[in-house]
């Protein structure tokens, strides 16, 4: 225990007691050699081990959520860490009046990049929330687990609650599972961002629980109508009750929030794309995970060859994707044979998805038109062809002829 005025490491002061957590205590003191505020970390069990590797978790990361560590030393034989001490707000206290939607595409979008950046690091962060997320100065966010335990690192039921975790079936030594369990948590905070409290929030431990591993999320849209509807989309994706349903990762996450904020800032070219498609469920994802993909992205749907034909020779789209197991006036291979006869400069690009039989397959291959199956690679493969497609050099469009008497 130390105490006002006691001196540690010949130059720094303590001021007083901050927080303490299982693996210490932590103080406010001054630094008098550079006449700063600093926070000293105390280990109180030596049986825990070195807290070197703490100090170098927060080191690692590359990113202002995390507190900046200033050295090491031993106080009568108690290991310590002096970090930055960091100072603010709570993230739940502020989220007591409800955020605009540029501040909540700004709060999301600076989480997602904290993120993003520990995951790099090699580091997951468990639990990100309004409990365990600091609102400082100049908007800086900085989390629990990286804050030298100046911030809570769990929430108020001190438990991480995703629903692998509570399932048992998370396996957290794991950086790859550690990181899905982050993305869960980064569409908690979405919805408590939008509307003040986290999913599923209750008094009763258990029932939260429950929620988090049995119940549908709430939809973002349902509860902020002025916020973008493809942000909806992708909080849903993260909120997947099964890790392998949910984004690739943090920094695909980051990509997407770019795309949705670009686009609300109407700052790109226009990518035409199509999706050929008669499964209206899927088609409405395919259309959105599109539009995420890329600012640029400009998204139509039909639901058969007829209306398809129309917008083809409507828009002259940049990419389309075609059911491969479409069915009606046309089938995928004809729709396919129509656009490859349609008088334009240079042809879009086609894509089959979905599901095929082998021979359709060899036929698709034969035109020279890609393949994707619908499985758990379809979106990945998805993002990436709308991204490859929006960095190619513009198509020269023919121009619209309108005649007129």
């Amino acid at each position: 225990m130390l105490v006002h005025g006691d001196l540690v490491g010949a130059s720094y002061t303590i001021r007083e007691e901050v927080a303490r957590s299982e693996t210490g205590i932590v103080y406010e003191a001054k630094d008098m050699l550079l006449d700063r505020l600093v926070a000293i970390k105390l280990a109180t069990d030596p049986s825990l081990g070195s807290m070197m590797f703490e100090a170098r978790r927060c080191a690692a990361v590359r990113d202002d959520c995390a507190a900046s560590i200033y050295g090491m030393g031993t106080h009568q034989g108690a290991e310590y860490i002096v970090g930055e001490r960091v100072t603010g707000t709570i993230l739940s206290k502020v989220l007591e009046d409800q955020l605009s939607p540029e501040v909540y595409l700004i709060k999301l979008r600076r989480l997602t990049a904290a993120v993003a950046h520990t995951h790099e690091a090699g580091i997951a962060i468990g639990d990100i929330s309004g409990s365990t997320v600091l609102v400082g100065a100049d908007e800086r966010l900085v989390v629990g687990r990286l804050s030298l335990s100046q911030v809570p690192a769990l929430g108020r039921h001190g438990r991480i609650l995703a629903p692998e975790v509570i399932r048992g079936e998370a396996e957290l030594m794991n950086p790859a599972a550690a990181a899905k369990v982050d993305l869960y948590a980064l569409g908690c905070v979405a919805i408590e961002l939008a509307s003040g409290a986290p999913p599923f929030d209750h008094d009763d431990a258990q029932a939260e629980v429950h929620g988090h591993a049995q119940e549908p999320p709430p939809r973002l849209a349902d509860l902020r109508g002025d916020l973008p509807g493809d942000l909806s989309d992708l909080v849903e994706w993260l909120l997947a009750k099964h890790p392998s349903q949910r984004p690739p990762s943090a920094a695909e996450v980051l990509s997407q929030l770019d795309a949705i904020r670009d686009r609300a800032g109407g700052h790109s070219r226009t990518l035409r794309v199509l999706i050929v498609d008669d499964d209206t469920a899927r088609a409405r994802w395919l259309w959105s995970l599109a539009r995420r993909a890329h600012s640029a992205a400009h998204v139509e749907i039909a639901s058969e060859g007829t209306d398809a034909a129309h917008k083809l020779n409507r828009d002259h789209p940049d990419l389309v994707f075609i059911d491969g197991a479409l069915r009606g006036v046309m089938n995928a291979l004809e729709l396919i044979m129509y656009i490859r006869g349609l008088d334009t400069e240079s042809s879009a690009q086609l894509v089959a998805i979905g599901a095929a039989s082998d021979r359709d397959r060899t036929l698709f291959a034969n035109v020279n038109v890609p393949f994707i199956e619908a499985d758990e690679s379809l979106a990945n493969a998805i993002l990436a062809r709308v991204r490859t497609t929006a960095q190619a050099p513009p198509r020269r469009r023919r121009a619209r002829v309108t005649i007129s008497g």
